[in-house]
């Protein structure tokens, strides 16, 4: 059975590769390069990576592994 942060770090994880797979199948090769888009696109990129980042941070404290050992930390 799936702790409750090992299933939200999932989730969040399986959002950002999602969205990074749109951003750069999708979206990126059928844009205009402006200076606005390209700053935009950059966000967008950067929130996927946090996204991901997070997700699999919340997993990991989710397996119980480090979540004893930094559980002074939190």
């Amino acid at each position: 059975m799936m702790t409750q942060n090992l299933l939200t770090g999932t989730f969040i994880l399986v959002s950002g590769i999602a969205l990074l797979i749109f951003l750069f199948v999708k979206l990126i090769p059928k844009t205009k390069r402006d200076t606005d888009t390209t700053a935009l696109l950059t966000v967008y990129v950067a929130v996927a990576v946090f996204l991901v980042g997070m997700g699999g941070w919340v997993s990991l404290m989710g397996l119980g592994h480090f979540g004893s050992a930094m559980g002074c930390w939190l």
